[in-house]
C-alpha cells in the first residue's frame, strides 16, 4: 500500500497546534482553493465516530462523494480520518503531534492509501497532488498561526458576520474560528446552526438577540460589482444591497441594550475614483465616479452607530486576490492556458491585498482601539496592469503576450471597464502600518507564490 508523508516544525507549542485543528474553521481553512471541497455534513469534533461527508470538484461538474470517519485519537498528540466511502481502495490519514522543547513543534500529516485497480497507473498523479495539497496545508496553517499569535494573549470575542456566504466571509468566518472566537453569522435563509441567525434587510428585519450578544459585528454583504454590464438597475441593487443592509445593522445596534465594541463594515479602494498619478491614503477625497460614490454612501450608512460609543471601521479594500474567488480566480483560466495579457494600455495602477493579509487586518481592526474611520485594506506595493500582469505570467511559466484592447473591454463590460479595469486605483495603506499592522505579503511577487499555489 502506498504512503505519504509531510512534517513541518512550527514555533508554537503543541498544545497551540493540535487546537488550532479542533475548532470548528479548520476543515475550511485547509480545503485547497484550486479545487471546489463542500462539506455536506461538517465534522463537530475529531473524536472517534465522527463522520464528515464532502462533496469534492474533480474536472468541471464533475466529482465524487467521500465519506470519512475520525478513528483514533489522544488529544494533543494524533487524531485519525478513515474512508467509509468515497473515491479510494482504502484511505488511512493520521495527523500527528509531538512536542519539540517547550516552545515549538511538529505536524506530520502520514497516509496510507491504494487506488481501484484500474486507477492505479495514475498513482503519479494522486502522488504530485498530494504533494500540492499539503505544502499548501502547512503553508497557510503556518500563516494562521503567525496571524493569531499576534493577539492570543487577549480574550476571544463573540463576533457576528453579515455576508458570510462570500469566499472572504467564507474565509474569515473559519479563520476567526480557528483563533478560537465564537462566530455567528446572519442568513436569509432558515438556519441550519444554532450559530446562523436569520435576518431580512429588507424588510429592516435583524435579530436583536443576535445583536446585543455580540462583541464585533462585521458586515461584508453586497451584490458582486462584476457580476454583469452596469445597467440603471443593476447600479440601484448595487447601492441598495450595501447601503440598506447596513442601515438595517446601524439601526439595530442603536437600538439594542448591549452594544458592541466594533462594527466593522466592508468599503471599497474604488472611494478615491480614478487616482491617475496620485497616490491616495485615508485622508483623499472622494472621486467623482460611480464606485466612489457607492463607497461613500456605504460608509455614511454605517456612522450613526459611532453617535452611540460603538467604534466603527470602514475597510476601503482593494482587489482580493485568492485562487477561490474575486478577480484572480476569474483570471486564472485564461492565464494558464497562455492567452493572459494586459489590460488596455497596461499603465493603469491597481491597489490589491492577498486574502490572508485581509483576514488578518479584520481581526487587527478587532483589537485595536485606536483604529476606526476609513482605513485603506490593500498592501504597500502598487503595481500597473502590465506589472501585475508579468508577474502571474511569470509564477504560472505561461506567456502574457495577447494584450485586451480598451475597446474591446468597453464593448463586454460597459461603463464597468472604465471604473474597474482601465482606470487607477493606487491607495496607500497608512493607517494600517502607524497602527502597527504587519503585512504578510507586501509585494506582489510573495502574494501570488501564496495565493494560488
Amino acid at each position: 500500500m502506498p504512503t505519504f508523508s509531510w512534517q513541518s516544525c512550527f514555533p508554537y507549542t503543541v498544545s497551540e497546534l493540535f487546537a488550532w485543528h479542533a475548532r470548528p474553521g479548520a476543515f475550511a481553512r485547509l480545503s485547497p482553493p484550486w479545487r471546489s471541497v463542500k462539506a455536506i455534513s461538517a465534522p463537530k469534533s475529531l473524536r472517534p465516530g465522527t463522520e464528515v461527508q464532502l462533496k469534492i470538484s474533480a474536472l468541471g461538474p464533475l466529482g465524487f462523494s467521500w465519506l470519512l470517519r475520525h478513528g483514533e485519537y489522544r488529544e494533543g498528540e494524533l487524531f485519525t480520518d478513515e474512508q467509509v466511502r468515497g473515491p479510494f481502495r482504502a484511505w488511512r490519514h493520521r495527523h500527528i503531534f509531538a512536542p519539540l522543547g517547550a516552545t515549538q513543534s511538529s505536524l506530520n500529516d502520514e497516509i496510507a492509501y491504494s487506488l481501484p485497480l484500474p486507477a492505479q497507473p495514475l498513482g503519479f498523479i494522486v502522488a504530485r497532488d498530494l504533494n500540492r495539497l499539503f505544502r499548501f496545508r502547512h503553508s497557510l496553517l503556518a500563516r494562521d498561526l503567525e496571524l493569531h499569535a499576534r493577539w492570543r494573549a487577549l480574550p476571544r470575542k463573540r463576533i457576528l458576520i453579515a455576508g458570510s456566504s462570500g469566499f472572504v466571509g467564507k474565509a474569515l468566518s473559519a479563520f476567526l474560528s480557528t483563533a478560537g472566537h465564537e462566530v455567528h453569522t446572519l442568513v436569509r435563509r432558515t438556519p441550519v446552526a444554532e450559530s446562523e441567525h436569520q435576518w431580512d434587510p429588507a424588510q429592516d428585519s435583524v435579530p436583536q438577540h443576535a445583536i446585543e450578544a455580540s462583541d464585533v459585528i462585521i458586515h461584508l454583504g453586497g451584490e458582486n460589482i462584476a457580476s454583469g454590464r452596469w445597467t440603471a438597475a443593476k447600479k440601484r441593487r448595487l447601492m441598495e444591497s450595501r447601503v440598506n443592509s447596513t442601515q438595517a445593522l446601524a439601526r439595530a445596534i442603536a437600538s439594542s441594550s448591549m452594544k458592541p465594541a466594533v462594527f466593522i463594515v466592508a468599503s471599497g479602494a474604488g472611494f478615491y475614483g480614478d487616482t491617475g498619478s496620485s497616490l491616495a491614503d485615508e485622508s483623499g477625497s472622494r472621486g467623482d465616479t460611480f464606485l466612489a460614490s457607492l463607497a461613500d454612501a456605504w460608509e455614511r450608512a454605517a456612522l450613526p452607530v459611532a453617535e452611540h460609543g460603538v467604534r466603527v471601521v470602514n475597510l476601503r479594500i482593494g482587489t482580493v486576490l485568492n485562487a477561490a474567488g474575486g478577480a484572480l480566480k476569474l483570471m486564472l483560466p485564461a492565464f494558464r492556458a497562455g492567452v493572459g495579457g494586459v489590460l488596455g494600455s497596461g499603465q493603469q495602477r491597481m491597489s490589491w491585498i492577498a486574502l490572508q493579509d485581509l483576514l488578518g487586518l479584520v481581526e487587527h481592526a478587532i483589537y485595536t482601539e485606536s483604529l476606526s474611520g476609513p482605513v485603506n485594506a490593500v498592501a504597500p506595493q502598487i503595481v500597473t496592469n502590465r506589472e501585475f500582469t508579468k508577474a502571474l505570467g511569470k509564477y504560472l511559466k505561461r506567456p502574457t503576450i495577447l494584450p485586451v484592447p480598451a475597446a474591446v473591454l468597453r464593448l463586454l463590460f460597459g461603463e464597468l471597464a472604465d471604473a474597474a479595469l482601465l482606470s487607477s486605483s493606487a491607495a496607500a495603506p497608512r493607517k494600517a502600518l502607524e497602527s502597527g499592522y504587519s503585512f504578510l505579503f507586501p509585494d506582489i511577487a510573495s502574494a501570488l507564490s501564496f495565493e494560488c499555489p
